[in-house]
């Protein structure tokens, strides 16, 4: 048998002999979806965050009922996932695989692991879809979202609305977002495009919480 360091390429900060940052396993999905410098390029990169997941059977289950879902495709599938996990189980990471997934479409056949998606999805390709995020841990109870230039959001309803089609969208919860109150069933309907659409949410319960105490 060959030593395992020729078996396999260890990262940089082993290959380095940098200490070890845990940071850096720490993924914010709010600050990749914003392209913001300060987030590892394993993490904002999808080639190289695919080269570094590796894909669980529940990963892997996941990404096909959520690509099958985007394609169309509503046998066997759901429109809505709720995933519970134990602190650092992995959610912020599966809701980065779909976003890059979504984000990318098609460019996305060449990332490690894609094509096994696309097998037991059954479907050709990952469709290019709108993706809203919202991560209650970023987002302002009290300020909200927006100024210079864009509406105030002081929702979740608000911010997905203006990530999923700006101004066009927003109108159509904007009144529901001034009184604090979720929209339903028709109102929702007008505030999604017509194409694929992936709205992925993190840390809800800390938003939901500080609501509350704020008197919501």
């Amino acid at each position: 048998l060959k030593p395992w360091y020729q078996a396999v390429t260890p990262r940089e900060d082993l290959r380095e002999n940098r200490p070890m940052d845990a940071s850096e396993f720490a993924v914010h999905l709010d600050h990749i979806r914003e392209g913001r410098e300060s987030v590892s390029k394993d993490f904002s990169e999808p080639d190289r965050f695919f080269e570094r997941t590796y894909l669980t059977d529940s990963l892997l289950g996941l990404c096909a009922q959520v690509v099958r879902r985007l394609s169309g495709v509503q046998v066997e599938t759901s429109a809505v996932f709720n995933m519970a996990t134990q602190f650092g189980g992995g959610k912020t990471h599966s809701l980065t695989t779909l976003y890059h997934l979504a984000k990318n479409g098609e460019k996305a056949k060449s990332w490690k692991g894609v094509e096994g998606i696309l097998r037991k999805a059954e479907v050709a390709q990952v469709p290019t879809g709108d993706v809203a995020v919202f991560v209650g841990t970023e987002f302002d109870i009290i300020k909200g979202r927006g100024g210079s230039g864009e509406p105030v959001r002081k929702t979740a309803w608000g911010e997905i609305a203006w990530q999923l089609g700006g101004e066009n969208l927003f109108k159509a919860v904007a009144e529901h977002d001034a009184q604090g109150m979720a929209p339903a069933g028709d109102v929702i309907r007008e505030m999604l495009p017509t194409g694929p659409t992936l709205i992925l949410m993190d840390e809800l319960l800390n938003y939901v919480s500080r609501g509350r105490k704020s008197g919501m």
